[in-house]
């Protein structure tokens, strides 16, 4: 079992009632507005017993695009119903970056990361 992938899945599930496009994984062509889960820093560290390591992630989260007004409304929202959501479902929201502008299919939209961890074990 690849718990690196059962964890990013549990990530999108507890999204899921955001109204976004949600993927596992950073996707080709993102369709806005969207969350994926990527690889945090660090990635995998050392946890509190001899078996168990804190996994962080990051939740990009992208806003549909629209006016500076409308986009930045729409991220902070996401922002706070993501960490709630996230939060409700277990995991320890570390932080959030500042948000910025990305490219994404041939338009520009605002992002942030959400850095998320929580314990795991791997056999």
């Amino acid at each position: 079992m690849n718990e690196l992938l059962t964890l990013r899945e549990e990530i999108v599930d507890a999204l899921d009632g955001l109204d976004l496009n949600l993927y596992t994984h950073v996707p080709g062509r993102p369709a806005l507005p969207c969350a994926w889960v990527q690889a945090g820093s660090p990635y995998i560290t050392a946890g509190q017993t001899v078996d168990e390591r804190i996994v962080r992630f990051n939740v990009i989260l992208a806003a549909q695009v629209g006016d500076n007004l409308t986009e930045t409304t729409a991220l902070d929202e996401l922002i706070e119903s993501g960490m709630a959501a996230l939060e409700n479902n277990g995991w320890v929201v570390e932080e959030v970056f500042q948000p910025f502008s990305a490219e994404f299919n041939g338009t520009t939209g605002l992002i942030t990361s959400i850095t998320v961890a929580t314990p795991a074990t791997f056999s």
